[in-house]
């Protein structure tokens, strides 16, 4: 067994990082700048993250550390491929140059030292990755910094110890348990009927669970409307396409019962339910 301080560091600072989003009922600030147009559930949560992301990730943040040259090559390729599709992040593209920079200086003098330089920045570089390009390194985003280090840090231990290719199972079954607790946490909702009044018209909602029906409804009624079974990102695709550039959604995927009475024509129906959906947090206006 080698680097056994990267299981024993990155265990406990998991660990503890867990207890503390329990403890204190953390939950991760709204990403604004997601892609609210994504209607795909499975494809989104379970098919990208669990059989395809761990593969292109512990390549292209781990792979120097397989004695294959195919896949030390790819591990060059594969980060500015992963940074150019993503957007132009500047901590990121610093902690890049320094892996690399790390990477060739071990190839060239391999000292053991360096190696655990090289393992803790791309740990560091694997988790910033990970985090919305506006988050800020404060107290609401470091809990899930850390834990996404901690597992570059697992992760890194896996491929020394055993292979890559264990890396890549591990995680994609750790990504399989986030998209199974996501899964239950819109199918097991609560029934509470939620009401906004405003000067021309009265909203009401309430979640639905995720498997309750895939039919959803789209129903304009005269001066009202009535939504069953659907998403915001659907409704959004409905009213105005173009405010799902303008507008994040607070619960990705949620489906929702939605009866809307208001005292204009559809225009203003449509005007009505923005501005009431809005006032009740299920959109909120990206900066």
């Amino acid at each position: 067994m080698k680097k056994n301080w990267l299981l024993v560091s990155g265990s406990a600072l998991l660990s503890l990082t867990i207890v503390y989003l329990i403890a204190f009922k953390i939950i991760p600030p709204l990403d604004r700048s997601q892609p609210g147009s994504f209607t795909n559930f499975y494809f989104v949560a379970f098919t990208l993250p669990v059989l395809v992301a761990p593969v292109i990730e512990e390549i292209g943040f781990r792979g120097f550390l397989t004695n294959n040259k195919l896949l030390q090559a790819l591990f060059l390729l594969f980060p500015p491929l992963i940074f150019i599709l993503s957007g132009w992040n500047t901590l990121i593209f610093l902690f890049l140059v320094m892996v690399y920079s790390l990477f060739f200086i071990y190839k060239r003098y391999g000292q053991d030292w360096i190696l655990d330089m090289l393992l803790i920045a791309s740990a560091l570089c694997f988790s910033i990755h990970h985090l919305p390009s506006e988050a800020s390194l404060t107290r609401s985003w470091l809990p899930f910094l850390s834990i996404s280090f901690s597992l570059g840090l697992i992760l890194s231990w896996i491929i020394i110890n055993k292979s890559i290719w264990w890396a890549i199972l591990f995680h994609g079954a750790w990504n399989l348990l986030m998209a199974i607790i996501i899964f239950l946490s819109l199918q097991f909702v609560s029934d509470d009927l939620h009401i906004v009044e405003g000067e021309d018209f009265r909203l009401e909602w309430k979640r639905v669970p995720f498997l309750e029906s895939n039919e959803g409804f789209y129903s304009p009624e005269g001066d009202g409307l009535q939504i069953t079974n659907m998403n915001i990102q659907d409704i959004l695709g409905i009213v105005n396409p173009s405010l799902l550039d303008s507008f994040a959604i607070s619960e990705p995927f949620m489906k929702y019962d939605i009866e809307l009475k208001s005292n204009g024509g559809y225009e203003i129906v449509k005007r009505d339910l923005i501005q009431a959906l809005e006032s009740d947090s299920l959109l909120v206006r990206k900066k």
